[in-house]
C-alpha cells in the first residue's frame, strides 16, 4: 500500500533533495581547495606563511574535520540531517568570510578551523543524508554519484580559483566567491530538503507479518576499521600531498603558471566524475567492493613512484592513470561501509570511523609533505612518504574480510523463514 506522503517523493523529487546535498558536499571540498592554488601568491608573504607551515591552511581544515567525525554522529542523531546539512554550510559562510578579512598567519587559521567544521559534518551527515533520500534500489548509483563530491570540488577549486585570481587580482575574491555559493547552497538546503519516508526493511516487514523478532545481523566492525584505516592512507597521499601540493610541484618543477597548473592537477578529479559513478554501478553488479580498494591503494603506489619527478610526460601519465585508481577505491569505500555494517542503525557509525580516518589523513599529509619536500626534494619526498603510506593502505585493504556469498544467501533464507 503506498501512502499519500509516499506519493509525494517521487524519484524526481528525492533526487532534487539528493542534488541540494550533493551540492553543499562540493562546495566543503571546494572551501577546503581554493587555497593551494594561492600559494605562490602573494598570500603567503601578505598573511606571514613560510614553506614550513603553509601546510597548515590545509592541515587546520581537516584537524576539526577528524575531531568532529564521531560527534558528528550524535550531532546527527540529535538534530537530523537538515539542521546539521544546515550548520555545515553556515560554518562555510562564516569561514569563508573571516578568511576574506583575514590580516594573519593566525587569523587565516582560525578561519580555516570554521570551515572544516563542515568537512566534519558533511563525512558523516552526507552519506547518511543519501541512505535516507535515495531508496535502497538506487544505493548504487546513489552512492556511486557521493563518493565524487570531493574530487568534485577540487576540480571546481582548481580550475575557478586562479581564473577568479587574475580577473580579481587578489587572493581574497576566492573567498568571498567561496561564501557566496555557500549562501546559495544554504538557501538551496532550506528551500528543498525534507526527509522522505522510510522503506521498511526486508527483515522487519518479514518479521512484523510472521508476528517475531525482526532479523538482527551483526555489523563486521573489524572489516569496518580496516576500509577506514585503508582510506585514512589514502587521504594521507591524495588530499594531503597530491590535492595540497601538486600545483605548487608543477609551478616549481615544471615552471607552469597559475591557471596550468591548476588545471593538469584537476584532470584526475575531471576524469573522475565520470568513472565514479560508472565504478558504483560495477561493484554493485559484480559485488567487487574490496577488491576495488584494494586496487587503488596498490595502483596508486606504484603511479607515486615517479607522480612528483621531473618528467612532464610522466606527470600527464600519472594525473590520467590515477583517476582509475581514486574512482575505484573512493567508490569501494564508501559502498562498502553499509555491506559491512549490516544493521542500517550502524551505517553512521561505520561512516563516523572512515570520517575520522579520512580527515587524519588528510591532516597528516598536508601537514608532513610540505615538510619533507622542502628538505627531501619533490621526488624523494613521494617515495620515502606517499609510497610507503599507499603499500600500508594496500595491506589495511587485503585484511578486509572476504564478505560470503552463501553467508549472504544464508541471511536472506532466514527472512524468508520469517514469512513462512
Amino acid at each position: 500500500m503506498t501512502s499519500s506522503s509516499s506519493m509525494q517523493f517521487s524519484m524526481g523529487r528525492r533526487w532534487v533533495i539528493f542534488c541540494s546535498v550533493f551540492f553543499l558536499g562540493v562546495l566543503t571540498s571546494f572551501g577546503m581547495f581554493k587555497a593551494p592554488t594561492m600559494f605562490t601568491t602573494e598570500f603567503t608573504t601578505e598573511l606571514g606563511f613560510t614553506e614550513s607551515n603553509i601546510g597548515w591552511v590545509m592541515s587546520m581544515f581537516t584537524l576539526i574535520g577528524a575531531v568532529l567525525a564521531f560527534p558528528a554522529g550524535g550531532i546527527l542523531a540529535k538534530l537530523g540531517a537538515k539542521k546539521s546539512l544546515i550548520i555545515t554550510a553556515v560554518s562555510l559562510i562564516v569561514g569563508a568570510a573571516g578568511g576574506a578579512l583575514a590580516t594573519s598567519a593566525t587569523f587565516m587559521l582560525a578561519t580555516r578551523f570554521i570551515e572544516g567544521i563542515g568537512m566534519g559534518l558533511i563525512s558523516v551527515v552526507g552519506p547518511a543524508a543519501v541512505a535516507s533520500i535515495i531508496p535502497a534500489r538506487k544505493q548504487g548509483l546513489a552512492m556511486g554519484i557521493w563518493s565524487v563530491w570531493f574530487p568534485a570540488g577540487v576540480v571546481l577549486a582548481f580550475n575557478v580559483t586562479p581564473f577568479v585570481y587574475a580577473l580579481a587580482g587578489s587572493w581574497r575574491a576566492n573567498w568571498w566567491l567561496s561564501a557566496i555559493l555557500a549562501v546559495a547552497a544554504l538557501v538551496f538546503i532550506i528551500a528543498v530538503y525534507a526527509t522522505p519516508p522510510q522503506e521498511q526493511a526486508a527483515s522487519t516487514a518479514e518479521a512484523a507479518e510472521a508476528g517475531s523478532k525482526p532479523l538482527s545481523l551483526k555489523p563486521d566492525f573489524f572489516s569496518i576499521v580496516m576500509i577506514a584505516l585503508a582510506f585514512g592512507c589514502w587521504n594521507v597521499f591524495n588530499a594531503g600531498a597530491i590535492g595540497g601540493f601538486y600545483p605548487s610541484y608543477l609551478a616549481d618543477a615544471h615552471q607552469l603558471d597559475t591557471q596550468l597548473s591548476g588545471t593538469v592537477s584537476s584532470i584526475t578529479n575531471i576524469l573522475v566524475l565520470a568513472l565514479g559513478p560508472i565504478s558504483g554501478i560495477v561493484a554493485d553488479k559484480y559485488d567487487i567492493h574490496k577488491g576495488f580498494i584494494v586496487f587503488g591503494m596498490f595502483g596508486a603506489a606504484a603511479l607515486l613512484t615517479f607522480a612528483f619527478g621531473d618528467s612532464m610526460a610522466l606527470v600527464w601519465v600519472f594525473v590520467i592513470a590515477m583517476s582509475l585508481f581514486s574512482a575505484c577505491c573512493s567508490t569501494g569505500v564508501f559502498s562498502s561501509v553499509p555491506l559491512y555494517a549490516k544493521d542500517p542503525s550502524k551505517v553512521g557509525l561505520g561512516m563516523a570511523i572512515v570520517a575520522f580516518f579520512q580527515n587524519l589523513g588528510g591532516l597528516i599529509g598536508s601537514a608532513a609533505f610540505g615538510t619533507l619536500a622542502v628538505s627531501l626534494g619533490w621526488s624523494m619526498a613521494s617515495l620515502a612518504f606517499c609510497v610507503p603510506v599507499a603499500l600500508v593502505g594496500g595491506i589495511c585493504a587485503l585484511l578486509i574480510r572476504n564478505r560470503s556469498p552463501k553467508g549472504k544467501a544464508g541471511a536472506e533464507a532466514k527472512v524468508e523463514a520469517l514469512g513462512a
